[in-house]
């Protein structure tokens, strides 16, 4: 485990020399010894029970966002079964597309665990008995004589041509085979043994046996209160995007992400990335919420600390998931005073200090931005975000009230259509409602939005 903290540390200190990018590829480097190239990678899921719907892969998308900043490509991501034909069969392919193959699952004890004796077979690469694993095992499961039982024995075996990786968390170490042109790492099943050992060994072990990636400039540009239709149509009619760049969005919970990459890491594409930044925001700017990697809930932080004041919310529709969503943020609590959560109007403005008098008010706009108005005054200076319940037009539509503002600059209200017969999406009004407040926080002079 020392050995492979200190790996990582060398590498990390290697990225900061380098200003923070990796660059480089295996055979092709420059004069100063550091690679140019990328390095592109294939990833084998493996697990029946993922084929059966029991778990969902979650190991692809941890393992490309760990590689992506440090330069590594994917090309594509495979899942399958525990079937020996079907491992050698996804191998064929992943080894025809990339030069280095992960895969995942299979290397435990059990005779379903079929990974490390195909691997093997494979590359015609024989296993043996690593003595750092071994010992390492003996020292963890061996007892005070060091005695192994012999599944767990079986557990050191590692390539003779390659190495293995450490797994401080399981019995299953990480597998490398290697035969001078192409690489095999076979790594855990289990998420709490596969993610350190990415992070701690086989970001170190690729560093050392790749050289250092070169790693293109990208832009990823974070929108609420605008559908990601809406967006490409921006783009398509009103920005020229060259042959080279890539262009990709996400989209969840009415939030979408634009992401603008090229290949290279020149300044030249830097400069091309902020003008086809600008180029955007003219015409969407007011939905962008960050384009320095921050969540909505982030940004809500980061506006109640620059305007130093405090957030109460009320809520009804949402029942309470706004609060939740703010506290799983990494911004300061200290600026939300409190929530509260209620099933209707009345008993809301209870809670609020009021006596149920929102049942005079016949409009449901008027009554939400009266319970906003409720919130921010229990704490002087304090901004107040309401999510009213859920009403009904004549026409039958559903529609939900959402109003936010302070004492001193008013309260802004906007009404969110609930499709009718559908359940309720409160992430929905989560992403609305959030987003109705960062718009009025922003407002104050020399605040972006």
């Amino acid at each position: 485990m020392q050995a492979g903290w200190t790996r990582l540390i060398v590498v990390l200190l290697v990225l900061f020399s380098a200003g923070g990018r990796l660059q480089g590829a295996p055979g092709a480097t420059s004069d100063d010894g550091v690679s140019r190239e990328s390095l592109d990678y294939f990833i084998i899921v493996t697990g029946s029970e993922l084929l059966q719907g029991v778990y969902a892969d979650r190991h692809t998308q941890f393992i490309t966002r760990t590689l992506g900043p440090l330069g590594y490509r994917c090309l594509g991501s495979m899942s399958i079964g525990d079937l020996q034909t079907d491992l050698y069969q996804a191998l064929d392919f992943a080894r025809g597309k990339a030069p280095l193959v992960l895969t995942t699952g299979g290397l435990g004890p059990t005779s379903q665990d079929i990974t490390r004796k195909v691997l093997s077979d494979y590359t015609s690469i024989s296993l043996k008995e690593h003595p750092g694993a071994l010992n390492d095992l003996k020292r963890r499961y061996g007892g005070e004589k060091g005695i192994l039982r012999p599944v767990l024995r079986g557990q050191a075996l590692a390539p003779e041509t390659g190495t293995y990786l450490p797994n401080p968390n399981g019995t299953a170490v990480g597998l490398v085979f290697d035969d001078g042109q192409q690489v095999i790492a076979a790594l855990p099943g289990p998420p709490r043994e596969l993610q350190p050992m990415v992070r701690n060994e086989l970001v170190s072990y690729l560093a050392e046996r790749f050289g250092l990636r070169k790693v293109g400039h990208s832009l990823t540009m974070r929108f609420a209160g605008i559908g990601q239709s809406s967006i490409d149509r921006v783009i398509r009619d009103h920005l020229k995007l060259p042959g080279e760049l890539a262009v990709w969005s996400s989209f969840n919970s009415n939030r979408v992400d634009i992401t603008f990459s090229f290949p290279g890491n020149s300044p030249e594409e830097l400069g091309r990335l902020r003008r086809l930044k600008g180029e955007l925001l003219e015409h969407v700017g007011e939905y962008m919420y960050s384009d320095a990697g921050a969540s909505l809930e982030d940004r809500i932080w980061q506006l109640l600390q620059q305007r130093e004041v405090s957030l109460v919310l009320g809520e009804i529709a949402s029942g309470g998931a706004v609060s939740s969503s703010l506290l799983a943020g990494r911004g300061d609590s200290s600026r939300f005073t409190g929530a509260y959560a209620a099933g209707s109007p009345q008993a809301l403005s209870r809670l609020l200090g009021g006596k149920g008098e929102a049942t005079t008010v016949p409009s449901p706009e008027r009554v939400v931005s009266m319970l906003a108005k409720r919130a921010a005054e229990k704490e002087a200076g304090a901004w107040g975000l309401v999510v009213g319940p859920v009403g009904l037009e004549e026409s039958g539509a559903a529609s939900v009230w959402i109003s936010a503002g302070s004492v001193r600059t008013g309260f802004a209200s906007r009404r969110i259509n609930v499709r009718k017969g559908r359940r309720l999406r409160r992430d929905r009004l989560v992403t609305h409602a959030l987003d109705l407040l960062r718009r009025e926080l922003s407002k104050e002079p020399g605040l972006a939005p």
